[in-house]
């Protein structure tokens, strides 16, 4: 009687037990789901893809471990600012291509394109700026060039702006006010055109590079109008943020030419664009 009872009392204690089993596994595969989860909304898909591969293989095998085979791929590989790097970079390479046909148009092409007359106003427009830039050492700076789109002068932000800010240094006022008294000689439209890096900016008054970019356009064109007596309705103001470089972001130097404000002297055919567009 006593060996019976004592069987009793084992067949007793592996019911009781019986269910730390299935519950074990249970856990182990919600943090395997919450692993998932958490590695493909950082992974890229091939390794989302993997990872859903071994675990097909895993439940189907029956295996031992439902995350046997999947090795390091449950390990974000990440990389600060990826995930905004590679369409940027996408886009800013077509922009880049862009601007660099724009900068190679030959002498003849400008010409045929522009007409003898304006591309000559436009060149003694250039050489008038070049003067007063070299006299004010400001070559470095400041550069001018013509391509279709009339003639261009590229003034680097550091010059006019603090960083993540579009208040115009009060120092530096006076060149931009000398440059519209020049430009506006010509009764051209004037296109403010705002640029900037793809160095991220989160701040409380700038959510994006666009509103950055925009904001410091406007100002240059406000003071063109409070203080230039240029013509409100022959200026506009544009920000591209950091999707028109003149070259790529790899380094500082690049970086820091790439932020700039581009005042544009429209050429005659697209000054009747732009007169579609304002009317």
């Amino acid at each position: 009687m006593a060996k019976k009872h004592k069987q009793k009392k084992h067949g007793e204690e592996e019911n009781g037990e019986a269910w730390l089993l299935p519950y074990s596994d249970l856990m182990t595969l919600l943090l395997a789901v919450f692993i998932v989860l958490f590695a493909v909304s950082k992974v890229d898909e091939t390794k989302a893809e993997k990872i859903a591969e071994a675990f097909r293989e895993g439940m189907m095998s029956g295996s031992e471990g439902i995350l046997s085979g999947v090795g390091d791929s449950f390990v974000p590989h990440h990389s600060e600012g990826a995930e905004e790097e590679t369409p940027q970079k996408q886009g800013t390479e077509n922009s880049e291509t862009d601007t660099t046909q724009q900068a190679n148009v030959s002498q003849d092409e400008l010409e045929e394109f522009l007409g003898t007359t304006e591309l000559g106003n436009l060149e003694e427009l250039k050489s008038k700026l070049e003067v007063m830039f070299k006299n004010e050492d400001l070559t470095t700076d400041i550069t001018t060039s013509i391509d279709k789109r009339g003639l261009i002068i590229s003034l680097n932000n550091a010059i006019l702006f603090e960083s993540g800010s579009a208040e115009i240094k009060p120092q530096n006022e006076f060149t931009l006010i000398k440059i519209a008294k020049i430009i506006n000689t010509l009764n051209n439209y004037i296109r403010i055109e705002g640029h900037t890096d793809n160095l991220p900016i989160h701040s409380a008054v700038y959510p994006s590079n666009w509103e950055l970019s925009t904001a410091r356009a406007a100002s240059v064109v406000r003071l063109f109008i409070n203080e230039c007596n240029v013509s409100p309705e022959k200026v506009v103001a544009v920000g591209y943020g950091e999707y028109k470089p003149i070259t790529d972001n790899s380094t500082k130097e690049k970086r820091a030419k790439n932020r700039r404000i581009d005042i544009i002297v429209l050429s005659e055919k697209y000054n009747n664009l732009e007169r579609q567009i304002t009317k």
